[in-house]
């Protein structure tokens, strides 16, 4: 998309400037001429019905919110074809753009407090935001206050069984709750999760849900099945308190978790001490968890560098990313089998795991994503080769599965995937080895 910089829209807006980009929106400082303010513009690049309604959802969740530590949406609408909405202009940078070792102990905990002071009163008008993670997190440019942002993916707490289609998965995968990758329904505990993962990060520098190989299924299912590293495991200053909010926040089963963020600010209130407290308001009174004398301060405080996929700046990326969303929906459910799938191959249920893997190959076949396709028969293979150890040898079952990376063998070595292609011939070799005397 070219360049807004000195166009006028809906005859109001100035653009001045290029100050952020994503996979599916710009975002413009820009000034308001009838109230002679400066503004930030949202314009969408992709110009889908769908992504058209998403911008307006946003618009429209994030008009009926009034508070500090929540962006400001001043208006929306559409200029030649060019979908926009304008926001408050917030002068800083996201949670996610800091550098490691900037963020003090307390300053971290201050802004976790400002960010479920937001999602409280946003859940207190219906909302729930589905989206939290750093780069959604602003710093005000003061250095003392958040403000939350990109309620793109926000629903009213009473819609969203209505209108969460099975197997569509959003928002961005390291920080979403497992339920939201069973098709389950998503509420306010869902979004402190997500808050959990970001205190996580704040305070250990690494995710605890993630795959080295950066593959997005293993990462579903690490959410869904795996358990975390203690943080002082990781990062030996954090205090035993915080460590036991931070894992109760990331709880997989959603009843163990805060059940509001108003519970979640208790704990919290503890950890920062009465001093520190001065500057926000006192939450009701909770039961806590946390202890309630000031934690000492850690020696060293680890945080996040910015993250890659938060930095989509080359057009011919954005666009490419643009095009894809066209087969989002089919790629989500293929992934919500691929995830079936392990999960019944963990509990040895074989014949589950089976029709969900053959479903996902399906899927992504059908929309011609090869790499997706090829890393799913290595797990299916994986899925077989384990029935088999267990006393369950089949014919066609083997003889499909040695097929199958046979042909994620070409996909591998077609993309340069050096790693996969060395696991997919030992497989092979596995599988026939185990077929002998059944195949052959």
């Amino acid at each position: 998309m070219e360049s807004l910089q000195g166009r006028t829209l809906g005859g109001r807006y100035q653009v001045a400037e290029l100050i952020g980009r994503g996979g599916t929106a710009d975002t413009y400082r820009a000034l308001d001429q009838t109230l002679h303010r400066d503004v930030a513009v949202k314009v969408l690049i992709e110009r889908s019905d769908e992504t058209n309604a998403r911008l307006l959802m946003e618009a429209r969740a994030m008009a009926r919110l009034n508070h500090p530590n929540i962006v400001a949406v001043y208006d929306a609408g559409e200029d030649h074809g060019i979908s926009y909405i304008v926001m408050e202009l917030v002068r800083g940078k996201t949670l996610s753009q800091l550098e490691s070792g900037e963020l003090g102990y307390k300053q971290a905990l201050s802004y976790v407090y400002e960010v479920l002071e937001a999602l409280e009163y946003a859940n207190s008008q219906g909302i729930i935001h589905r989206d939290i993670k750093p780069s959604n997190i602003m710093i005000v440019e003061d250095g003392r206050h958040t403000k939350l942002t990109d309620f793109g993916l926000a629903r009213r707490a009473s819609e969203v069984t209505q209108t969460t289609r099975t197997g569509q998965i959003v928002g961005t995968i390291s920080y979403l709750a497992p339920e939201r990758f069973l098709s389950k329904p998503a509420d306010v505990r869902s979004d402190l999760y997500s808050v959990g993962i970001v205190m996580y990060e704040i305070f250990t520098g690494t995710l605890p849900f993630r795959s080295d190989r950066e593959d997005i299924v293993a990462t579903m299912y690490s959410h869904v099945h795996d358990l975390p590293t203690p943080p002082r495991e990781i990062n030996r200053n954090v205090p035993e308190a915080l460590e036991n909010v931070i894992m109760r926040a990331i709880e997989k089963d959603p009843g163990r978790r805060y059940q509001s963020a108003r519970e979640f600010l208790g704990d919290i209130a503890a950890l920062l001490g009465p001093a520190a407290m001065s500057n926000h308001a006192q939450p009701s009174p909770v039961t806590s968890s946390a202890s309630t004398a000031p934690p000492p301060e850690p020696r060293s405080l680890k945080t996040f560098s910015p993250s890659a996929g938060d930095k989509t700046t080359d057009p011919t990326l954005r666009h490419a990313l643009d095009r894809a969303l066209a087969n989002s929906r089919n790629r989500n459910d293929a992934l919500e089998n691929v995830l079936k799938g392990m999960i019944a191959t963990r509990r040895r249920e074989y014949d589950e795991a089976r029709d969900a893997y053959l479903a996902a190959m399906h899927e992504l076949s059908a929309i011609n994503n090869e790499v997706e396709y090829g890393k799913t028969t290595l797990k299916y293979a994986t899925m077989v080769l384990q029935k088999a150890a267990d006393g369950r040898r089949e014919r066609t079952e083997l003889r499909d599965a040695v097929n199958r990376l046979n042909e994620a063998l070409r996909i591998f070595q077609s993309f340069g995937l050096h790693e996969q292609y060395a696991h997919a011939e030992y497989m092979i070799n596995a599988l026939e080895r185990t077929a002998i005397g059944i195949i052959y």
